[in-house]
């Protein structure tokens, strides 16, 4: 069993009225289960499964914002795959993808989306629209201060 951490995928923010409190998160699985955990302050949380949603289950107000991205499909790749990330609300969203030295090959969106699940495909090229080699790259997520990336594998 895969154990994954919330920090690969979740960032919170919580709300100045709950910290120093005890309260409970829900994240809502992949395969439709729910895990409910208890949260003192600021702490690293690992749990079973792939998140696909935060809840505050308290009504306090804890979870004030969090943003999701889910690992590309397909990975490895060819010819092409999709990124998936869901905002909880309205807000300028970058989504790039980097080399493994960190060099931008690629943005494939800047604008404005509103909150939700959203996709974009990335088809292995460059900003020139050259195909670029097989390998291993970075896309990366940007939206209202939070940068979130993961690793994708083309393979021509």
């Amino acid at each position: 069993m895969r154990r994954h951490a919330l920090f690969a995928g979740i960032f919170l923010f919580l709300s100045s009225s709950v910290l120093g409190q005890s309260y409970d998160m829900k994240i809502h699985l992949a395969n439709g289960e729910s895990v409910i955990i208890s949260l003192d302050d600021i702490q690293r949380i690992e749990f079973s499964g792939i998140a696909m949603g935060v809840e505050d289950s308290t009504g306090l107000g804890a979870v004030a914002r969090a943003i999701l991205m889910l690992q590309n499909y397909p990975n490895p790749f060819t010819p092409s795959t999709t990124i998936e990330y869901e905002i909880p609300a309205e807000a300028d969203v970058t989504v790039r993808i980097f080399d493994v030295k960190g060099a931008q090959v690629r943005e494939l969106v800047r604008e404005t989306q509103g909150g939700g699940r959203h996709r974009v495909a990335w088809d292995g090229t460059d900003a020139n629209r050259a195909r670029v080699a097989s390998g291993m790259y970075f896309y990366s997520v940007e939206s209202g201060g939070q940068n979130l990336t993961r690793r994708l594998i083309l393979v021509r």
